[in-house]
Parts: structure tokens; C-alpha cells; sequence
């Protein structure tokens, strides 16, 4: 319409091809548009190396969008070409392109400019503008976008929101009038954000204006798992945490207090994307990265207790590592040993089991089941049931296939795949085992389980789902607190009567498993100090105040100064929510400015009362997953 105008932006990312960077890639390859999958046209080794890694990596991240997904154009391109030319046959890039669906092909060389304009062209032509989501904006939101850019271009890497904003009040004083000036400002945050310009933290209120640092550090904690001495596939937490691993110089942030925030927030992202595993010795805290084992299992590929062969096309690593976590995070299987692309657990029903792995190319893995003797029925069902649930749900669709071996029990001799695929075609159940002539069944599990415990199997999958994912939580939300601590971002002013502290602390630790960090007095100031100096302080940026009542009644608010600074909560339009704690015996009154407000009920098992308080302090209804 007149007036209106329509801004078309072209945001390039260039994703480093090494194989030690693409178990972190896999994780941003959403909203993509266009894609050029580049290959180096000189390599003496293999050429096409990589392709096939990132055309099924870029098909798995289409299935994981499903309806969100944007339409996609890939492109194979050549670097280099003006190094000689391409050894490849004209027939075999052809045959290449046709396979995989590549929607065009192009021979460049960045040093002479050859078909680079043919490329940009592409690039633009091949963007779906109509089918990608637009945002409709007035100046004021293109005025407070381009301050965004323009501080991240000119290299500032880390910043709260409210200085960023202060920033953009000076800048832009003839805009300060507008009351709604920091709504705005915010929501602008939000929209750039979600073109992957910049990331908000889980805490403190950090803005990351490089967000490609979270990709490089994480990157170079897998390089350091990867090279342990032991081949543990481990790194110390306090190691990742103060970033004693080996990193390039001009890579690292100079500013330490700003790194270790970074630090922070890269392993909760390793965490919440369940690529690290957080595992508790006698010594230290490790993170575990299970796809980066060197420690050769000696008797693999001959792993005794073979039993079922999954084979899959995806982000092979990412799938492998996300299932060994996940595996080690429910209650049902405890990790027993890792090697180099494989894992054993123990089950808590009976047994142990485990999985190896094998890439039989690029982007198609084998994924080999084998059980202990001492594994019982049920342990085989769930273990299997939960890899072919994984598997479903991270894979490329349509690509899983399952063969079951079959093995004499009696002596351990397999049964040859031609063997028992000719017997079922003849009708035949069963085979007598070629070295002690026991008989062998050769029925699939399905054939053989009763639907009820078929059933039972599949409950137990899902409590292993949940288990797993509140485990995931927990850990993702430590690491949240951790980064709360450092940077002093308090959520919650724990009021209360110095006879309820217990059960007051009690509550706190709860809400840190949510990543919510409470103020306490006791926890929060050091020996012989005052407490209401420090608390003016916190007072000031803290977000709200649960306010306990216990069994002897005495409310908090009758001490003078923890009834002043609840009033400043109040003034600020902060939540100040009552509690009451178990035991007491009667609602208990409460002063003018608490009157009508809502009760948390520590009395009552619903509704959940931790659940109602996390409600009342973030404002969301929708109980929080982190």
C-alpha cells in the first residue's frame, strides 16, 4: 500500500565442514532457504566428501520443522576450480546432483570470480519470498533493528538489555518521549533473535550479540573430550567452565568475566540439546560426550549377545549421541561402560544390554543391539522399543529398517540371514541349530509377545521419556542457576520467619531445579554482615517476593524492614505472593497491601503447590520446561 515499503534480507552463514563442528551444526540448520553445499573440486583424497553428510543433515532438519519448515533450494557447489580444474567425471557430478536432489550445480573459483555472479543470482532467485513468514514493522522498529546490528558489527559481544537500551535512548533521544519506547524496544529483541542475529541468555538478562561464539566454544570442548588422554570421550566441568581446553587465541573472548558467562550458557546448550551427558565421579563432575570415545571396545564388531540391527540415514553422530544420553538419563537403564561408538547399560529390571554403531557411509549408520545372557524378556523389549521410538523420531523418515539376528540358544551359534529368510519363505517357525541341533525360533519379537506385554513395553517407554527429559531439566537448569549466580540475577525475595527457615530452604532448592534462584539471607551474605544493606541492593533488579507464613503465625511483614522493601516490590507492580507453610493451622492475616491476593498452599498436595509458586513468580501459567 502507498507508503509501505518491503525490505528483502539475504543473511548468509557459513558452517565449517570439519567433521568435528557438524555434531553442533546439526542444531542450527533451521529456517534454512538456501543451501550451498560446497566441496573442495582439488581434494586429492575425496572430493565429494561431506556431500552426502549434509544433504541427509539438511533433509533430517526439513522432517524436524515439518509444517514450520520454509521450502528449500540446495545447491552443490565447487570451490577452487581455478586450481586446475575438477577430477570428477562430468557424468558422476551429474549422477550426483540427480540422487540428491540438488537443484542446481556450479563450478566457482572465489579468487578470479568465476560463476559467482551465476551463484548470487541463484541465491536470490531460489529464496521462496512468498512462503517465508514476513513481518510487518513501522520505522521505529527498522530505526531500533539497525542499532542491533549496527552494535554487533562493531564487535560488542556481550550486554544486558537494559544497557543496550540506555544506548538507544542516547543515540536516539528525540525518541525517548514515547512511553512504550522499552516494550517496543524489547519485542524489536525478540524479532531479531529469531533470525539468528543475536540470542538472549537464560539469565541475567545478557543479550549475546555473537552468537557464533556459543557454536565455536562448544566446538572446541568436543575437540577436547575427543582428545582425553584416556579416550573417555570427558571433560571436567569446572574445566569447560572456566575454558581450561584448547582453543585458537583470536577465537577466545579477551574479557574473562564475559567468557565465563559465555562458558555458561554454551554447556546448558550442550545440555538442553542432549549432546553431553553430566555424569558425577568420585573426583569431579565430567561432561561426557558419547560420540567422541576413542577407547576401542576389543571385541567389536563381534559383540556377543548380538540380537537386532537398526539401519538409518540422518545426522548420524547426533542421533547415536542423543540416544546414549537420553538412554544414561532414565531411571530404567544406568550406563554401565562407553567405548568408541558404543555404549552398555545396566537394567534396573534385570540384565545388561547395549548398542554399537557403525557409519556405513556418509549421513547411514548401523545401529547393532546385544544383551547379556543375564538379560531378561522384559529388558530386551524396552531397550529395543525405546532405540526404534529414537530412532523414528530423530532419522530420516522412511529410512529405518530393523533385521533380527537369531541365535541358538543353547550353544550361541547365529543363524545366517539367507538361512532363516529362506526357512520363513517356506513357512517354517523354527530351524535346528547346525552345530548341537537345539531347535531355534525363528519368530520376531512381535510375533512372539502377548499384547500385553507388548502394552506394559510401551508405558514403560514413555515413563522412560519423561524421566529422561525431567533429568534433561534438571541438569539444563543447574547450569541456568550457575549463570544467575554469577551475574547476581536474583528472581525471588525469600521473606520469612527466621523459625521456618528449613522449610523455607527446603522450597528454595526446589525452585532452583526449575531454574529459579531465590534470594536467602543466610545463603547470600557472608558471616557478620547486615543483611538489609545487600538486600537494598538486590532489591532494586529482583523480580518478585514469596512471602512464607508458618505454624507460630508471625508474619514477616511485622519486622519494620522486611516490610518496607516488600513495599517498594509492590510500588515497582513486582508480585508479592503469600505462602503458607505446612502446619499452620489457620489462614493467617496478613497487611492492607496482601489483602485479595492469591495463596500458595504448602498444606495441600493440589493444586501443586511448587507449581503455583514457579506460576506466581514468572507469570506463566504453563508449567515451565527448561
Amino acid at each position: 500500500s502507498e507508503g509501505r515499503r518491503e525490505v528483502r534480507e539475504t543473511l548468509l552463514w557459513d558452517l565449517a565442514g570439519q567433521p568435528g563442528y557438524r555434531l553442533i551444526h546439526q542444531l542450527h540448520l533451521n529456517e534454512v532457504a538456501v543451501a550451498l553445499v560446497v566441496f573442495d573440486a582439488r581434494s586429492e583424497t575425496e572430493p565429494f566428501s561431506g556431500v552426502r553428510h549434509w544433504d541427509r543433515a539438511l533433509r533430517q532438519a526439513q522432517k524436524i520443522q515439518a509444517s514450520a519448515a520454509v521450502p528449500l533450494k540446495k545447491y552443490l557447489v565447487a570451490a577452487r576450480t581455478d586450481r586446475g580444474g575438477i577430477p570428477v567425471s562430468r557424468e558422476r557430478i551429474e549422477a550426483t546432483v540427480r540422487e540428491l536432489g540438488f537443484d542446481g550445480y556450479f563450478e566457482t573459483s572465489a579468487k578470479e570470480g568465476l560463476q559467482i555472479p551465476e551463484l548470487i543470482k541463484a541465491i536470490h532467485e531460489g529464496i521462496a519470498w512468498d512462503g517465508l513468514p514476513s513481518v510487518s514493522s513501522n520505522q521505529l522498529f527498522q530505526t531500533i533493528k539497525e542499532f542491533l546490528i549496527a552494535e554487533k558489527e562493531a564487535g560488542r559481544l556481550l550486554s544486558t538489555a537494559d544497557d543496550l537500551y540506555r544506548s538507544f535512548q542516547q543515540t536516539h533521544q528525540a525518541l525517548t518521549n514515547d512511553k512504550e519506547l522499552r516494550a517496543k524496544f524489547d519485542t524489536c529483541i525478540g524479532r531479531v533473535e529469531n533470525r539468528g542475529l543475536i540470542r538472549r541468555l537464560s539469565f541475567g538478562g545478557y543479550i549475546l550479540l555473537q552468537p557464533e561464539l556459543l557454536d565455536a566454544y562448544a566446538s572446541a570442548m568436543v575437540n577436547a573430550a575427543r582428545s582425553e588422554p584416556d579416550g573417555l570421550g570427558c571433560i571436567a566441568e569446572e574445566d569447560a567452565l572456566v575454558g581450561r581446553f584448547k582453543m585458537p587465541q583470536d577465537e577466545r573472548v579477551n574479557n574473562k568475566d564475559q567468557e565465563k558467562l559465555i562458558l555458561i550458557a554454551t554447556v546448558e546448550e550442550l545440555l538442553r540439546h542432549e549432546i553431553v551427558l553430566k555424569e558425577t565421579t568420585e573426583k569431579e563432575i565430567d561432561l561426557v560426550f558419547p560420540s567422541q570415545f576413542t577407547r576401542e571396545r576389543p571385541d567389536m564388531p563381534n559383540v556377543p549377545g548380538k540380537a537386532v540391527i537398526f539401519t538409518f540415514d540422518g545426522p548420524v553422530l547426533n542421533v547415536y549421541a542423543t540416544l546414549a544420553v537420553r538412554l544414561s538419563r532414565s531411571s530404567l537403564f544406568r550406563k554401565k561402560e562407553m567405548w568408541k561408538n558404543a555404549a552398555s547399560y545396566e537394567a534396573t529390571v534385570g540384565g545388561a544390554c547395549g548398542m554399537y554403531l557403525r557409519e556405513l557411509e556418509e549421513g547411514q549408520g548401523e545401529l547393532t543391539l546385544f544383551f547379556e545372557p543375564d538379560a531378561i524378556e522384559a529388558t530386551r523389549y524396552q531397550f529395543e522399543d525405546y532405540v526404534a521410538i529414537h530412532l523414528q523420531r530423530r532419522a530420516l523418515p522412511d529410512t529405518v529398517s530393523r533385521r533380527r539376528i537369531f541365535v541358538c540358544a543353547s550353544c550361541g551359534v547365529p543363524v545366517s540371514d539367507e538361512q532363516s529368510q529362506r526357512r520363513r519363505e517356506r513357512g517354517f517357525v523354527e530351524m535346528s541349530c547346525p552345530v548341537c541341533d537345539a531347535k531355534i525360533s525363528l519368530l520376531d519379537r512381535e510375533e512372539r509377545v502377548a499384547a500385553a506385554v507388548a502394552a506394559r513395553s510401551s508405558e514403560v517407554v514413555a515413563t522412560m521419556d519423561r524421566e529422561a527429559d525431567e533429568s534433561r531439566n534438571r541438569e539444563t537448569a543447574a547450569m541456568i542457576i550457575k549463570g544467575k549466580i554469577e551475574s547476581g540475577d536474583y528472581d525471588v525475595f525469600m521473606c520469612h520467619n527466621s523459625k521456618d527457615k528449613p522449610d523455607v530452604k527446603a522450597i528454595g532448592e526446589r525452585l532452583k531445579e526449575h531454574g529459579i534462584l531465590p534470594w536467602l539471607d543466610e545463603s547470600e551474605l557472608a558471616p557478620g554482615r547486615r543483611w538489609r544493606p545487600k538486600l537494598e541492593e538486590v532489591i532494586k533488579t529482583i523480580k518478585s517476593a514469596a512471602v512464607f507464613v508458618g505454624p507460630d503465625g508471625v508474619g514477616p511483614w511485622q519486622d519494620m524492614e522486611q516490610d518496607a522493601l516488600l513495599h517498594q516490590l509492590v510500588e515497582r507492580n513486582c508480585p508479592v505472593i503469600p505462602v503458607i507453610l505446612p502446619g499452620c493451622a489457620a489462614k493467617p492475616a496478613v497487611p492492607v497491601f496482601l489483602q485479595g491476593v492469591t495463596w500458595v498452599d504448602f498444606r495441600k498436595l493440589e493444586p501443586d503447590p511448587i507449581k503455583q509458586l514457579v506460576w506466581g513468580i514468572t507469570g506463566e501459567k504453563k508449567y515451565p520446561t527448561i
